[in-house]
């Protein structure tokens, strides 16, 4: 797994069912500011169900914004080792096997400074109508987080105009 963990010999061990989600590593979906790719995932353990196969290791998947498109896929792959390497130096040990990328023109998530004045706020300007999700003006990025967050957000409007709801 590609992690910091302290144990070289657990950070190579992909022998036994971990199916349940107990695989060494980091288990969850990361997000970073010191990488070109905004966020990144070891889908062998975030999804073992999905994605762990015995003996394959980490499946890694990292997203790129708009800027990395005029990249051939070689050197978008290239681009990910280097900096996910540089973020965790244990990956160095290990060896990529094989690669695929895809390229959505059109992904929802695009992450440039400036574009926090472009999402909405969870209240709305009819008095009973409210919205939730990633794309709303919470603190987190585009994420699981963020629609958590947000959904808390519009739980706290409800709850401030309660009395004005109710008389409505």
């Amino acid at each position: 797994w590609v992690t910091e963990m302290q144990s070289v010999e657990r950070m190579l061990n992909v022998q036994g069912d971990q199916s349940d989600g107990r695989g060494g590593g980091i288990d969850n979906l990361l997000y970073s500011a010191d990488a070109e790719f905004s966020c990144f995932a070891d889908l062998a353990v975030t999804s073992p169900g999905e994605y762990y196969k015995a003996g394959e290791g980490s499946l890694m998947q990292g997203v790129f914004d708009h800027r990395a498109f005029a990249r051939s896929e070689e050197q978008l792959v290239k681009d990910f080792i280097a900096q996910l390497h540089s973020l965790f130096p244990s990956s160095r040990q290990l060896t990529c096997t094989w690669t695929s990328v895809v390229k959505l023109g059109q992904s929802l998530y695009k992450e440039i400074p400036g574009q926090d004045k472009f999402r909405p706020t969870q209240a709305t300007p009819v008095s009973n109508f409210f919205l939730a999700g990633s794309y709303t003006y919470q603190d987190y990025l585009d994420s699981m987080e963020g629609a958590t967050r947000s959904g808390l957000m519009v739980a706290d409007e409800i709850i401030a105009r309660a009395d004005d709801l109710a008389a409505a």
